[in-house]
């Protein structure tokens, strides 16, 4: 309600109390569907073209005679084998090329398990999930899951069929659960744009062994777009797949725009929970964003070649509502760099993307995003949610977040294809790196922070045994991201005393006890007669009679006048985050975030102004009591009691200003 269409003389102090009459009043939560499933403990990958009743199967007892061709050091007829991320680290999603057939199997056991090397009889089994004629007419793809796999264990595994064989044995380790971990990520391969000088295959596969090598057992590597130079071309892809890295180390994709006019990447790549409704290609372009949950991480991924934002937006929206409780960190990953320092800056696709994501990331509090596409390195500033450096944020080494902003990153090739020029002077420029060598970032996660720290690696020479030419990696740009810390209320105080930008409460009881707080509107009779304004005049965020409980149960009553973090827009890409309304208002006339009267003496609670039980359009419920429910029941007595009340108050004293009035002007 605004105070300011009442027609006068309404005083401060009773349309305060009518406001509290109206926020007191249930309001039921609305209810969205869920995205598909996948999530942690389903095994079910979405894959547009997967069957969900086709599940792989275990039969650990089941004996099982090796063929020849399984005995074999691996047959020729099973190429492009690739180990993947799952939809969370107790799965692991494969895909290779076979001659003959489609179909097949994946084995796996715990290397404790092998004997004389080679899978025990009883190994694990799963079925092909989804396979098919690849794109060049004479090979199959088929896609495999590995399910209920333990944290921090060795496996051994192989893919293949009874008709063409089997690769041979390969072996791989899970991540710990809920430890510090880490994991890799690389800007462009694009193998094949160099015509073979440089030769790119070769540098991507110093670039990969040189980023293994650094770090201490990544979880997965994360490449962000451009695998390969041309969508279909399969021996470009085989070069991509070579280094024994991409059947040891679990990856992760990005579709880039030299990738998306095939369906070739979707045959080589099972990614997990496939959304079929936002990012998806057509009938010969790939496409799909995704998403999965590794190293306590929630991780996004967008197709950035679909130019539909309100669907990127929506799938954005509804997987952080569903899975972000589930993760300690949120990273979104797409090939269009929105904050490059180089000459795809300002392409009108990626100026739309620019205008997109940023309030997508502050509403949804995506602490890292990561992107390639423009051949540089970048790193901005701390950004908000209207893509502008955030106040304060200098680029340093540490950089302390609030919730609603946002580190990009903007990785540059990893294979030394090419490299484009640097345009300096735009403002999202923290720090950047263009000298013209590959690079990759390495990104360590704990409870406390996520560190990214990005390394060049230069051409070497060819060591005195005779091996691959490697170069140590050379550090570049090293920055740890980490949460603003609340401040915790001394034993004695007030939960809610101190609450943002003098969010006081008139009239406050703030003992130890933990006693409400007295609200001011009603509560004292001088300030009635003396008609004192219980707000701030400038619409600030003033919380007159809040409960003095209310950070406690989760309320903040001294919530930013935008409301950030509590209501997301209608799913649609560009409204600003304060934008979404559920039908009930609780700004106050100014436009504020002040909730007055929102605590009664009988020691109800009420909804803070940003808090309300609002949805957006994801369904993601920003109640602030019950949670996610509705209150029902007997559960309505309390704020029924205390609306009826309110009103009654609010009516006496509209009655008695009324009579001064009249009083005043006789």
């Amino acid at each position: 309600m605004n105070t300011h269409r009442l027609k006068r003389p309404l005083s401060a102090l009773s349309a305060a109390t009518l406001l509290a009459a109206l926020v007191a009043a249930p309001v039921p939560v609305r209810a969205e569907p869920s995205l598909g499933s996948g999530g942690p403990g389903s095994t079910a990958s979405q894959s547009p073209s997967q069957d969900p009743s086709q599940s792989p199967s275990q039969d650990p007892g089941q004996n099982r005679a090796e063929s020849p061709a399984e005995a074999d050091a691996g047959s020729e007829a099973i190429t492009d084998a690739v180990l993947q991320v799952g939809a969370d680290p107790t799965a692991r999603n494969l895909s290779w090329m076979s001659e003959s057939s489609g179909g097949g199997e994946v084995r796996w056991a715990p290397v404790s398990e092998l004997e004389d090397g080679k899978l025990p009889a009883d190994a694990a089994t799963a079925e092909t999930t989804d396979s098919g004629l690849a794109t060049d007419l004479k090979r199959h793809f088929n896609h495999a899951n590995m399910t209920d796999l333990e944290p921090d264990t060795e496996y051994a595994y192989r893919v293949g069929n009874e008709e063409d064989g089997f690769t041979e044995v390969q072996r791989f380790t899970t991540g710990d659960a809920g430890g510090d971990d880490e994991f890799l990520v690389f800007g462009d391969p694009q193998v094949g744009a160099g015509g073979g000088d440089p030769d790119d295959a070769a540098g991507w596969d110093r670039t990969l062994s040189s980023a293994a090598a650094t770090a201490e057992d990544p979880s997965f590597f994360y490449s962000l777009g451009d695998q390969v130079n041309s969508a279909g071309n399969q021996d470009q892809y085989a070069q991509y797949l070579a280094p024994e890295a991409t059947r040891t180390i679990p990856q992760a994709t990005t579709i880039g725009n030299h990738d998306v006019s095939s369906k070739a990447y979707e045959q080589h790549f099972n990614r997990p929970n496939v959304s079929q409704h936002h990012g998806g290609g057509g009938v010969i372009t790939s496409g799909g964003d995704y998403w999965f949950i590794e190293d306590g991480v929630l991780f996004l991924n967008i197709n950035s070649n679909s130019s539909d934002m309100d669907a990127h937006a929506e799938f954005i929206d509804e997987v952080v509502a569903e899975h972000g409780d589930q993760a300690r960190w949120t990273v979104l990953g797409f090939h269009h760099s929105i904050y490059s320092t180089a000459t795809h800056w300002n392409d009108l696709d990626v100026k739309r993307l620019r205008k997109a994501i940023p309030p997508v990331a502050a509403r949804n509090d995506i602490d890292l995003v990561v992107s390639g596409h423009d051949h540089i390195y970048n790193r901005t500033f701390l950004m908000d949610g209207e893509g502008k450096p955030v106040e304060g944020s200098e680029a340093g080494a540490e950089e302390e977040k609030e919730d609603g902003q946002t580190l990009y990153l903007t990785l540059t090739s990893s294979s030394g294809s090419k490299f484009y020029d640097y345009v300096p002077g735009l403002d999202w420029e923290g720090k950047s790196v263009h000298n013209d060598v590959p690079a990759f970032t390495r990104v360590q996660v704990s409870d406390e922070a996520l560190r990214a720290t990005t390394y060049e690696v230069p051409v070497g020479s060819a060591p005195a045994d005779g091996g691959q030419a490697q170069a140590a990696a050379e550090q570049i740009d090293d920055v740890e991201l980490r949460r603003a810390e609340a401040e915790e209320p001394d034993p004695g105080d007030d939960a809610s005393a101190d609450a943002d930008g003098g969010a006081g409460a008139d009239g406050a009881d703030a003992g130890a006890d933990g006693a409400d707080a007295e609200a001011g509107a009603g509560a004292d009779a001088a300030a009635a007669e003396d008609g004192a304004e219980t707000a701030d005049s400038d619409g600030g965020t003033g919380a007159t009679g809040s409960d003095a409980d209310a950070d406690a149960a989760g309320a903040d009553v001294g919530q930013d006048a935008d409301g950030t973090g509590d209501d997301a827009d209608a799913g649609t890409v560009g409204a600003e985050a304060d934008s979404a309304e559920s039908g009930t208002e609780t700004a106050d006339s100014e436009g504020g975030a002040g909730s007055t009267g929102s605590e009664s003496d009988s020691g109800t609670e009420a909804n803070a102004a940003g808090t309300a039980d609002d949805s957006d359009s994801s369904g993601t419920a920003s109640a602030g009591g019950d949670g996610d429910l509705p209150r029902t029941g007997g559960g309505l007595a309390l704020p029924l009691a205390a609306g009826a009340g309110a009103l009654a108050l609010g009516a006496a004293l509209l009655i008695a200003s009324r009579r001064r009035r009249g009083a005043g002007l006789s």
